[in-house]
């Protein structure tokens, strides 16, 4: 008898009085099961993460994360890259430098925790890190002799404008955009492929 005064309840109940039966008679049960999806949820994204095939993590400083998005598409095009093959990830979570220590703790973090295969920064961030040997010789990475007259190709990264393809896309604001190889890189060949592919402008250059 009581069921069916409930269902007779229910159905007659507007949904914000739905909500609010719901909610002072089973919060308990709502919890629960929120903190079960919760689980669920964090569960699903290690397990993705720990079985995700990263095959390159570009660091940009002052950066566009739309834009970074679209590069990390645009260079797994050129490589014939699908998703069985892995992730290239290029990430704009390197602020510019603002007058605080925020810049230098991100970058030394990253690159500390070899988390950094290949970054494009300002020419400050380049010549700071060059000159505590932090970056490859660019020689080692291209390992391309018929390059070596490229005025762009420096003794440790590349020097681009405004006219390349990080400039073109607006992935950055600054006008002289370096790139450079990070000591502690892992995945070095890609690393120089991604080096190659900046040089020859984009997937568009073919």
């Amino acid at each position: 008898m009581e069921e069916e005064i409930v269902k007779k309840k229910w159905k007659e109940m507007t949904f914000l009085q739905k909500a609010e039966y719901l909610w002072m008679y089973y919060k308990m049960w709502l919890f629960g099961a929120a903190a079960v999806i919760a689980l669920i949820w964090l569960g699903v994204m290690m397990y993705k993460g720990a079985h995700t095939n990263v095959l390159l993590n570009v660091a940009v400083v002052g950066g566009d994360s739309q834009k970074a998005q679209e590069l990390a598409e645009d260079f797994a095009g050129y490589c014939g890259i699908t998703e069985k093959d892995g992730v290239i990830r290029v990430k704009a979570n390197v602020p510019e430098a603002d007058g605080t220590t925020s810049q230098e703790t991100v970058l030394t973090t990253l690159i500390g925790a070899e988390a950094v295969d290949v970054l494009i920064c300002t020419g400050d961030v380049y010549e700071e890190y060059s000159s505590q040997e932090g970056f490859q010789s660019m020689k080692e990475v291209l390992k391309d002799e018929s390059r070596e007259a490229d005025e762009r190709i420096l003794d440790y990264g590349i020097r681009l404008s405004k006219d390349s393809l990080p400039g073109f896309i607006n992935l950055v604001s600054y006008n002289e955009i370096y790139v450079a190889v990070p000591v502690t890189c892992q995945n070095q060949e890609m690393a120089g492929e991604f080096v190659k592919y900046l040089l020859e402008g984009g997937s568009t250059a073919e």
